[in-house]
């Protein structure tokens, strides 16, 4: 049997958190990016992309939409141990 990465334990923990919010259509895409630091050791950085319109150029642009969509996020993930960085579509 396979043995699961410390990147894939942390994509599966991330999707199982975020699938009501993915099913919404608000988090579109999770990717975890790993590095792989001197020693050996790695770090993972978990990368959700959301699709709302949060360019402040936009003629749609919603300051409160866009805060709204990252809290839930942030709450739905709770403690998942690494950095965390919400990237949005445009």
């Amino acid at each position: 049997m396979p043995q699961v990465t410390a990147a894939q334990e942390l994509q599966i923990k991330a999707q199982t958190r975020l699938a009501a919010l993915m099913e919404e259509k608000l988090v579109t895409r999770i990717s975890v990016l790993s590095t792989l630091l001197g020693g050996g050791k790695t770090t993972e950085r978990l990368l959700v992309r959301i699709s709302i319109e949060t360019h402040k150029t936009s003629p749609d642009f919603d300051q409160a939409a866009a805060d709204k969509a990252k809290n839930r996020i942030k709450q739905a993930l709770g403690e998942i141990g690494c950095d965390v960085f919400i990237e949005t579509d445009r």
